[in-house]
Order: C-alpha cells, then sequence, then structure tokens
C-alpha cells in the first residue's frame, strides 16, 4: 500500500510539473508540445519593410529555387515569418516537429494548427535566442550537448525512429546539434533572468499542498505523504517556482512581441 500510495503522489506532481512547465520545456525538448502559452499575435507585413529584410527574402527565395531544381526530391522550403529579420522558414516547423516525441511524423500531411502552434512557439524562441545573444556566457561545451543529445533520443520509442523522423525532413546531426546549442542558451538566459530572482513562500507551499496534492492524492484514494517529507516539500517548491518563471516570462514575451518587428509574409 505504501508502494501504491508512492506512485500516485508521483503522479500528481508529475501532472503539476508539466502543467506548470510547458511554457519554459520548449525550450529543451520540443515534445509533449511545449507550447508557448503566450498567444500568436504577429504583426501582418508593415507598409515599408527596410532593405535587409528584402535582401533576407531575395537571398532565401533565391537558395530555395536552386535547390529545389537541384534535389526535386528534398521539401522546397518557404519564408514564412521574420523576427526583426531573422527568418523562419517551413523547413524550420517540419525539424520542430521531427525531434518532438509527441508530434506526428513530419513525412505525411503536417495539420495547419500544428504548424500554426510551432510556429508561435517558433517566434517566442527567435526573441529570447535574439536578446540572449547580447549577454555575455560561457561557452557550450560538447559534452552538454552531447548529453542533451542523449536525453532527446530517449524520448523516443527508439534510437531508429528518431533517425528516421530526423532524415525524412533533411536534419542532419549538425543540424540537430545547433537547435540543441540554440536551445541550451535559450535555458541558460531563463535561468539568468527569471529563475534566480523566483522566491517560493512557506506560505505558497502549505497552500499548493492543502488545496491541490491532498485533494488530488486523496481523490485517488490514497493517504497524502506529510508536507513535512522532503521529497514532498522540495517537488512542491520546484513545482511553483516553475510557475512563477512562466507567468514572469509570458510577461516578457509579451512586451517583447510588442518592441520586435515581427512580419509573416505566408501561412504555416
Amino acid at each position: 500500500m505504501k508502494i501504491r500510495n508512492e506512485d500516485t503522489f508521483s503522479r500528481v506532481l508529475s501532472r503539476q510539473a508539466i502543467r506548470k512547465s510547458r511554457l519554459v520545456q520548449a525550450c529543451l525538448v520540443d515534445g509533449r508540445d511545449l507550447s508557448f502559452s503566450t498567444s500568436l499575435n504577429v504583426n501582418r507585413q508593415r507598409a515599408q519593410i527596410n532593405w535587409r529584410t528584402i535582401v533576407a527574402i531575395l537571398t532565401i527565395s533565391l537558395v530555395t529555387l536552386i535547390s529545389a531544381d537541384a534535389r526535386p526530391q528534398q521539401t522546397i522550403d518557404q519564408i514564412l515569418t521574420l523576427v526583426n529579420d531573422d527568418v523562419i522558414t517551413r523547413i524550420d516547423l517540419l525539424w520542430s516537429i521531427a525531434i518532438d516525441p509527441q508530434a506526428p511524423s513530419p513525412v505525411g500531411p503536417v495539420g495547419s494548427d500544428l504548424l500554426s502552434r510551432k510556429l508561435d512557439v517558433m517566434i517566442d524562441e527567435r526573441l529570447i535566442s535574439q536578446e540572449a545573444a547580447r549577454l555575455p556566457t560561457t561557452d557550450i561545451t560538447q559534452d552538454e550537448i552531447e548529453k542533451r543529445r542523449t536525453d532527446l533520443i530517449k524520448s523516443f520509442k527508439s534510437e531508429a525512429q528518431f533517425r528516421e523522423r530526423a532524415g525524412s525532413v533533411g536534419l542532419t546531426p549538425q543540424k540537430i546539434d545547433e537547435l540543441l546549442r540554440q536551445r541550451i542558451l535559450i535555458e541558460r538566459y531563463v535561468d539568468f533572468r527569471f529563475r534566480s530572482f523566483v522566491v517560493v513562500t512557506e506560505t505558497e507551499i502549505k497552500r499548493f499542498y492543502d488545496e491541490t496534492l491532498v485533494p488530488q492524492v486523496r481523490a485517488a484514494g490514497q493517504v497524502p505523504p506529510p508536507i513535512e517529507d522532503p521529497k514532498t516539500h522540495d517537488a512542491i517548491i520546484a513545482i511553483l517556482k516553475q510557475e512563477k518563471i512562466n507567468a514572469e516570462l509570458d510577461k516578457w514575451l509579451t512586451s517583447a512581441r510588442q518592441r520586435a518587428d515581427v512580419v509573416q509574409l505566408a501561412e504555416p
């Protein structure tokens, strides 16, 4: 009975952790749809697009045409959105889907809703990456990237499935490492900008325990663990801290979108 009680407790905390950390986890592993909670608020085409935007459009369009002519079997790319002149293309979204263990295979038809959610996430990621690039940071080691890659592969049913999905959209090992490097930079920025300033009080811990954890565990027919238990206490702190980070990051992203030059050129 004790083991069953611990299992119930773990499941409750796991559900709460996933629900409350959905925003930040988008930076780590695309799986679990981990989408940012900020709604897509993209500025439509501006009346005047600066010359760097025009150059970006013409350059990538030319590369796309050349690639399509040279390799007709490959996915034809398309520019979807510019985020402060940083380009997001359709292949970027397909790469994101390919390394998301909860998403359907990118080989078949991909729904517009999923593509829209991925685009929303990617806009937020680009805004954070651009801000993070302004700050000095320590180098990301190859060991960090390899560990992140190992964790990513383990989130799939098998390594073969992961390789098949990645290969189906031309996602090379080098590009995978580049995407993982970007996620690590985003995670570092979030930790620096938000996590280090978050404080969880004992009052908040007790409120969560009394109003959320205890009712859910009892509803499962089990006895809640005591709040004094270090495992319980630490788990609640982690959940509440993540919830506060999400709230602050949402505010920051809302402000960042208002300041940013986001131009949507095509529907995903």
